[in-house]
């Protein structure tokens, strides 16, 4: 079972992937009546489970397990099959009957380990994936399973080296790199992290999350030009990507080309109309426009949307502004101030923009 972690700027989510039927588990017939009269079940299911029929697995499984309940392949077939079933509790069951027959049992470590992540129990997942990956090294996808339980943690070297591991063991694999890309950013090695993303819209060029990660990070290396060709690729292969939208804006009015910036902006909103970043971010635009009338009114949409979000308090404070309307204007900026998280200096910035109001137009700054 492979999940996949966030990458730059989705939330942290694990999305299974298809799950194996039984990697590296050999069915050649043991020795012994029962144990060969199981593997022929196994066998059976196995083909079934191929051929999509998936209740004619479980039910070959079942028998298998009937036959010869010591064998740690069967429980675990019968556990793949429950979960792909949608029963996860009774798979995780099969899961730890396997287990507690073959303790080393790396892909029912694997497998239990994502069927925990998703009821939420991460330290129970991790441990896990932990397991799996002592008991094969090479395992390049609980490595990556790992590596995305450390990233929800918080445990940011950790997660790096899985992820690093995990590369290593499947160099080809581009959502491996994608992860180790986003985790290195984490870690403040932006270059290390744009190799990892440029190598993965190599891999993956089809995937315009890769090429929105990428063009995040060009920008924070202050690359405009090349993070503006990352986004407008990613928008041209899902024009309904609202985040490649926003992005894409974000970087536009980087690079000073700001009617460009309101039109990638406003077609982000359209498209996730309840983002308050995306609100934000386009009352921005409108301001750096002189669009006064319309900033102001986005401004306060954004403000509805999220109360809390210190650029839309600020843009709407430095929007009244430029309209003359100074006691509006001090309010939101003196609401901008009392926010958590915002820095002196920025608070010194907005004291100066409310005492300058009616004296002269406010400086314009990104």
């Amino acid at each position: 079972m492979l999940f996949f972690a966030a990458v730059l700027v989705l939330a942290v989510a694990a999305l299974p992937m298809g799950l194996p039927l039984a990697p590296g588990i050999a069915l050649a017939a043991p020795a012994g009546k029962a144990e060969s009269s199981a593997t022929a079940l196994l066998e059976k299911g196995s083909s079934l489970f191929d051929k999509g029929d998936v209740a004619g697995a479980l039910r070959a499984f079942d028998a298998a397990v009937k036959a010869d309940p010591g064998d740690a392949r069967a429980h675990y077939l019968r556990g793949v099959a429950l979960e792909r079933g949608g029963n996860g509790v009774a798979a995780a069951g099969a899961y730890r009957d396997a287990l507690a027959r073959k303790p080393d049992f790396a892909e029912a470590h694997n497998n239990l380990g994502g069927l925990m992540k998703a009821q939420g129990d991460v330290q129970g997942a991790g441990a896990a994936f932990e397991a799996a990956v002592k008991a094969k090294p090479a395992y390049a996808e609980a490595q990556f399973n790992l590596g995305v339980v450390r990233d929800a943690q918080g445990r940011k070297p950790e997660a790096v080296a899985a992820y690093r591991e995990a590369v290593r063991c499947k160099p080809a694999e581009g959502a491996y790199r994608l992860n180790l890309g986003a985790a290195l950013r984490r870690t403040g090695d932006l270059d290390g992290a744009i190799a990892q993303l440029t190598e993965a819209t190599r891999l993956l060029p089809q995937d315009p999350m890769g090429w929105v990660n990428l063009g995040m990070l060009l920008s924070d290396k202050k690359s405009y030009e090349e993070a503006g060709k990352a986004l407008d690729k990613a928008v041209k292969l899902k024009p309904d990507y609202a985040l490649g939208w926003n992005r894409l804006g974000r970087v536009e009015l980087k690079r000073d080309r700001v009617d460009a910036a309101v039109a990638a902006q406003e077609t982000a909103r359209k498209l996730d109309p309840k983002n308050a970043t995306f609100a934000a971010d386009l009352c921005r635009a409108l301001v750096e426009k002189e669009a006064t009338a319309r900033a102001i009114a986005e401004c306060r949409a954004a403000v509805a949307l999220d109360p809390q979000s210190p650029l839309a308090r600020y843009e709407l404070g430095k929007a009244l502004a430029a309209k003359g309307d100074c006691g509006a204007a001090r309010a939101e900026l003196d609401k901008f101030a009392a926010l958590p998280g915002v820095k002196p200096e920025a608070k010194a910035q907005a004291a100066a923009m409310a005492g300058a109001c009616g004296n002269k137009a406010p400086a314009r700054g990104r």
